[in-house]
């Protein structure tokens, strides 16, 4: 009995080690539109203004999400936001992957990318939902 109590009670205060380390990384999510109309596919990246930390994922639908296990340290980031235009494609993986077809053409603007001007801040206490309503 004092051995099942034990148990009950360090479990307990342990949270029964559910908890992740973060390493102090927060999760990131938010929206991004071009002109207002959700992107429907892209990347958006992270990159700290000071040091060396950067991530990102994927958009689908207009929202991206980073939990926090694989999320941003608090702090002032480059944001960089990427879209190509679809391609109706029916051959096959093989096929495109000896013959990938010309470039796909890039749909948000370079300020948002190559020459990004967004920025965008994270916060310890969070929650950290960041929009990105960008236009041509």
């Amino acid at each position: 009995m004092t051995g099942t109590l034990f148990f009950l009670v360090a479990m307990t205060l342990t949270g029964c080690g559910s908890a992740i380390d973060t390493g102090g990384r927060k999760a990131v999510t938010g929206d991004v539109t071009l002109d207002g109309v959700p992107i429907v596919e892209g990347s958006i990246r992270f990159e700290p203004q000071s040091g060396t930390t950067a991530t990102g994922a994927m958009i689908v639908d207009g929202k991206y999400e980073i939990p926090a296990d694989k999320g941003l340290l608090p702090g002032s980031y480059r944001v960089y936001i990427n879209a190509l235009e679809p391609v109706e494609d029916n051959r096959s993986a093989d096929d495109m992957m000896n013959n990938p077809g010309p470039p796909r053409k890039e749909l948000i603007p370079a300020k948002y990318n190559k020459k990004s001007e967004l920025t965008a801040d994270v916060s310890e206490p969070g929650p950290n939902k960041l929009d990105f309503l960008i236009t041509q």
